[in-house]
């Protein structure tokens, strides 16, 4: 029982290194080394339940990164290749667990950022998308991650400044359950408390509000120095 017990340890450490890598890698954007972290997750076996938890979540970070700083013609092309691995990962994990509260969402995100990509022949991705991430926070309300995802999904879906400025308590909501859960036991997945207080400084922002949204990012960079969107947002606050 020991040794089971020391080989569990051992692959829960190897997951907590690779979290780590794709975090870092996710908030500095380096796509390269987002890349390199993709390919250990990969390869990882297909009996080991995390590997397409993280297949999901590192494929949509790479669609994002090239959303978001396309360096080519091929970046949108690239970013629906990462999108569908995403929704096919995802398929994948449910399989085996389909009551996967925080799988359910991140697979809620893609099948949206796809459908913004590529509109002809996925006229119900969007309402899809909604319908499951509701799924996601009737069977976690309390999950952070989930109400973190939850809130970015209803972000993007808003068409207007004045929506958006009705965000505040979702985002708001997802800071407290990351704050509750650091005060428990260490576990994996332990992704997004930093990119939940950014959310949250971009609604203070769309509401007007410079100095709330200035204090929540200096919280998303007490816990992720490095964070290039956040650097990005503070400045542009401090530059006016």
């Amino acid at each position: 029982m020991f040794g089971l017990a020391s080989l569990a340890l051992a692959a829960d450490i190897e997951w907590r290194d690779v979290e780590s890598r794709m975090q870092y890698a996710w908030y500095t954007e380096d796509a390269r080394d987002l890349a390199a972290v993709a390919d250990r997750v990969t390869a990882a076996p297909d009996s080991d339940p995390r590997r397409s938890y993280y297949l999901v979540w590192i494929q949509l970070r790479e669609a994002q990164l090239g959303v978001a700083q396309p360096g080519s013609a091929d970046a949108g092309a690239a970013a629906g290749h990462a999108l569908a691995g995403c929704i096919s990962s995802a398929d994948d994990a449910l399989a085996a667990r389909p009551t996967d509260a925080e799988v359910l969402a991140l697979q809620s995100l893609c099948m949206d950022l796809r459908s913004r990509i590529r509109t002809v022949g996925m006229p119900f991705a969007g309402s899809r998308s909604r319908g499951q991430m509701q799924t996601a926070l009737r069977l976690a309300p309390q999950d952070p991650r989930v109400r973190l995802l939850s809130a970015q999904l209803a972000y993007l879906s808003a068409k207007l400044t004045r929506e958006r400025t009705q965000l505040l308590a979702p985002f708001q909501s997802a800071v407290d359950a990351f704050e509750l859960e650091r005060q428990g036991l260490e576990r994996i997945p332990a992704w997004g408390a930093a990119e939940a207080w950014q959310g949250l400084a971009q609604v203070y922002l769309d509401r007007g509000d410079a100095i709330a949204a200035r204090a929540a990012l200096e919280h998303a960079l007490l816990l992720v120095p490095d964070y290039q969107s956040a650097h990005r947002l503070l400045n542009h606050i401090l530059t006016g």
